[in-house]
């Protein structure tokens, strides 16, 4: 049995974790720590937890910590990095912020100044689909973005064989924002509306060309837009073709490449968001524009679950041995 422990358990992505490994069969939540809240019952935080996990909200204790097989961080970015400079010779560290994902110019250039570069190194990228092998032995994960994630993963199998530019125009429900209270994200902002935002200056933009660039030089343009709805992410990528390749090969071609990842689904037909919302699955599809010789690829996950805190979970499955699929054998959220 795993004993594991939540650290900014106050949030989306730390309430989905407690959900997840309530149901986790090698898992036991020995620790729930948050910054607030301290002494309250979890459930007074989130009422649909009543009766189902009323543990009480912990101080950030560091020698607590130390008693865990694992600790995952749903902190702010900024925050994270400043527990895990002072543990992460202590414990196996699953970060869900940003603080380890950049190298270090990249992220003091779209964060701040860096607390302990000298792990930025030691980190794993924990997309399990690229990187299984290095997180099988990681002490300290960098656990993807949401945004990221959908893009990296649709782009992937196409590498090789793309050219020129990459464009990228994604969607995220509202949860992508976090909990905190803002007047762009009140429901009379957000309903019957749809809006692009960061443009070309989202943080998502150099974690995926960072990624990426480390197999091939490629340049991304990114934009995202908020959805009216709570959850999910899609994206639709377009990207230039050298020559003419026919649709039946580019299928075969994106279904190889995934055939041994359990959380792929390759379909035949265009993805969309409630398939995927409440599951740790990526869908993802194409379409070929034949005047243009350009490829539109479509990939879809749920923002807060293989964007955030599924994937988390995956990748503690893969660092400790079990089953890439243990505990999230998880169903649509549909209708």
């Amino acid at each position: 049995m795993l004993h594991v422990g939540i650290v900014g358990v106050s949030g989306f992505t730390g309430l989905e974790l407690v959900k997840l490994l309530l149901h986790h069969p090698a898992v036991s939540i020995d620790y729930i720590a948050s910054r607030s809240h301290i002494g309250e019952p979890l459930s007074n935080i989130f009422p649909s937890l009543n009766s189902i996990c009323d543990k009480k909200i912990e101080a950030i204790n560091e020698d607590r910590l130390k008693s865990l097989d694992v600790v995952f961080l749903a902190l702010p970015h900024g925050v994270s990095m400043e527990l895990v400079c002072k543990i992460h010779n202590k414990i196996r560290l699953i970060d869900l912020s940003a603080d380890f994902r950049l190298s270090k110019d990249l992220y003091e250039k779209w964060y701040k100044t860096h607390l302990c570069p000298d792990l930025i190194e030691t980190a794993v990228y924990g997309l399990p689909e690229l990187n299984k092998d290095k997180i099988k032995d990681a002490k300290l994960i960098a656990n993807p973005g949401c945004y990221a994630t959908a893009s990296i993963l649709a782009i992937l199998p196409f590498l090789d064989i793309i050219e020129g530019d990459v464009i990228i125009d994604a969607k995220s429900g509202v949860s992508g924002a976090g909990k905190s209270l803002r007047e762009d994200l009140l429901f009379s902002e957000v309903a019957s509306s749809f809006r692009a935002y960061s443009v070309a200056k989202h943080r998502h933009q150099p974690e995926i060309k960072q990624v990426l660039s480390e197999m091939k030089p490629i340049n991304i343009t990114f934009v995202p837009h908020l959805l009216p709805i709570n959850r999910g992410i899609l994206v639709t990528i377009y990207a230039n073709l050298p020559t003419i390749f026919d649709e039946v090969f580019l299928f075969e071609k994106l279904k190889r490449f995934y055939i041994n990842e359990p959380f792929v689904r390759v379909l035949k037909n265009l993805p969309q968001i409630s398939n995927c919302v409440g599951t740790n699955f990526c869908d993802m599809s194409f379409a070929l524009d034949k005047d243009n010789n350009r490829l539109i690829i479509i990939g879809v996950i749920d923002n807060l679950l293989k964007g955030a805190s599924s994937q988390a979970v995956q990748n503690m499955n893969i660092m400790f041995g079990l089953k890439e699929e243990e505990g999230l054998n998880l169903k649509p959220y549909y209708p």
